[in-house]
């Protein structure tokens, strides 16, 4: 017989939805009600920040995984003059 199949999966899928349904009105619960005295000005600020901030970071990322996919081999080839074709000056 097998550890893993159909039912002990769905009892394990029952189990774990239950427990974070739980864990969530207990944290919930737990929690005092929150009072913004923020104005709604500066939390629309923050999450365009958090936005520009992440699309930089994102831009970056792409950047720098664009940087190291090009060749760099034949630019430098060409800067040291491997193969034998260097210029002489006359």
């Amino acid at each position: 017989m097998s550890i893993v199949n159909r039912r002990n999966a769905m009892i394990g899928w029952a189990t774990w939805t239950t427990a974070k349904r739980v864990a969530a009105m207990k944290a919930k619960r737990a929690a005092p009600a929150r009072e913004s005295k923020a104005p709604k000005g500066k939390k629309k600020a923050v999450k365009v920040v958090a936005v520009v901030v992440a699309a930089g970071g994102a831009l970056a990322f792409w950047k720098a995984k664009h940087r190291d996919a090009t060749d760099y081999d034949s630019f430098a080839s060409e800067e040291i003059r491997v193969g034998g074709d260097a210029e002489t000056t006359e």
